[in-house]
């Protein structure tokens, strides 16, 4: 059922309850107030009749033998109108004007009361005329068949009041209805033009007026956003892990390939201990580095599935003094200094983290090798203009400038690279998920090279520039 055909029936429905109900405390009201005003009627007739039924009664004893013409002429003027009087002289025939019962009230009630004779009822009121009079009483009467009439009537209109508004009552709810709902009409027609694919874009209007309806449309348009946010992440993410996918069977195969090979040389009788030795070193290396790939493309896939809500605090210099006291540990050839400002915080994934520190720290021990086969890094924690800085410096042959941009990309290595050709990737996925910003400067003085990772601190907004959105 329609929302405006809803209104419609509850319009019919409740309006004629509502006149219903308050008609029958109008007419239980006015029943009281025709019942008050009657026998005030009664009493001022009385008072009006008193004086010339004192002079009736005074000329009726006196003379009774002449009768008092122009005194009951005055008294049936006087109790002219609905029901009559009656008059009652000790001595003497009652007077009796207009409709009247035949037997007389009970004695001492002076009213307004009722008395019924034979089902019919009269309201009346009595007064004596006084002892002087013998004890003359009068009565005024009004039949109850007036009121009962008047009562009737009000019912009637009552009754055809409701059954008018019963129509009046659905017109005016279908009306009310289309008019009330119109703004969801609206909506409903705009939504509707939304879900095509030439306007996918356009949103919907919350300029209706009416706060519910505007509400509403800027959730949908909220849900809208979202839902347009998140089809464009997985059409980036399904191309992303495409061209991943193949890049990932390129770098597999080639040791793969080398690893058959190598295993096919094992088997060759002619082998001698020597060759034996260098083939196994081979596998040992190529599986090394298939192992280093693997790890980094689990951490690349961690990455690509993290929700930034679910960040905590997290401390950078303790992460850091770990992680250097591992990568020494890892790497005994290389000399590795650290200089951490303590009391920082990021918000962030505490292995995510870790992640960069322990590729930046790789990085250095095995690229930055100088002339004389040493590797000296040095590793910088440090605050700056709100954010926090990890500086790691090596003293290696350095990256050309026109080269330090393409390092980040996935599987860029040099030929005689032993690494994975992901690390400086897994770095700018972190910093980048972390809303930070990472890149690679050549150091003031002296050869190598530098790679500052900025992450905003905690309470700070990401970097200018960087992804608010996990990175694809």
């Amino acid at each position: 059922m329609r929302l405006s055909t809803r209104f419609a029936v509850f319009f019919a429905a409740l309006v004629p309850v509502l006149v219903l109900l308050s008609g029958v405390l109008m007419v239980a009201l006015i029943h009281r107030d025709l019942g008050v005003e009657r026998d005030r009627q009664l009493v001022v007739r009385l008072n009006a009749l008193k004086p010339l039924a004192s002079a009736y009664a005074w000329r009726t004893r006196l003379l009774p033998v002449l009768p008092a013409q122009s005194l009951r002429r005055r008294l049936a003027d006087g109790a002219e109108g609905p029901g009559g009087m009656r008059l009652e002289i000790p001595g003497a025939d009652p007077l009796i004007i207009g409709d009247v019962p035949d037997a007389l009230p009970p004695p001492g009630v002076d009213g307004p009361a009722d008395i019924d004779e034979g089902g019919r009822v009269w309201r009346y009121v009595a007064t004596d005329l006084g002892r002087s009079l013998g004890g003359a009483r009068l009565w005024v009467f009004d039949p109850a068949e007036r009121l009962a009439e008047q009562r009737a009537l009000l019912v009637r209109r009552l009754a055809l009041t409701s059954l008018l508004a019963v129509g009046v009552a659905a017109a005016a709810g279908l009306a009310l209805g289309r008019l009330g709902v119109r703004p969801l009409v609206v909506l409903h027609r705009q939504a509707r033009a939304i879900d095509t694919p030439a306007r996918a874009g356009d949103r919907l209007a919350t300029s209706s007026r009416v706060v519910e309806i505007d509400e509403l449309a800027a959730l949908v348009n909220i849900l809208l956003d979202r839902r347009d946010a998140a089809v464009a992440r997985t059409g980036e993410a399904l191309e992303a892990a495409r061209a991943f996918a193949a890049s990932a069977a390129h770098e597999l195969r080639t040791p793969l390939t080398s690893m058959g090979t190598n295993l096919d040389l094992l088997t060759h009788p002619d082998l001698g201990p020597a060759d034996r030795a260098e083939v196994i070193a081979d596998l040992r290396a190529e599986h090394g580095r298939m192992q280093r790939l693997i790890t980094m493309l689990r951490g690349l896939a961690r990455g690509e599935l993290l929700d930034r809500e679910s960040f905590t605090a997290v401390d950078p210099a303790e992460i850091v003094a770990d992680a250097v006291d591992d990568a020494r540990c890892r790497h005994p050839h290389a000399e590795i200094t650290a200089r951490l400002v303590p009391d920082l915080t990021v918000q962030g994934w505490a292995e995510g983290f870790r992640m960069i520190v322990d590729n930046l720290l790789d990085n250095a021990a095995l690229h930055g090798v100088d002339e004389d086969g040493r590797a000296v890094v040095a590793v910088t924690l440090a605050a700056a203009d709100g954010a926090v800085v990890l500086s790691v410096r090596d003293h290696g042959p350095g990256i050309p400038a026109d080269e330090r941009a393409a390092v980040f990309d996935r599987f860029h290595r040099r030929p005689d690279s032993p690494g994975s050709g992901l690390g400086l990737t897994l770095i700018r996925q972190q910093a980048l998920l972390h809303g930070g910003a990472v890149a690679v400067t050549a150091p003031p003085h002296g050869p190598g090279a530098v790679v500052e990772v900025r992450l905003p601190a905690a309470g700070q907004a990401p970097e200018d520039g960087a992804p608010r959105s996990r990175p694809v």
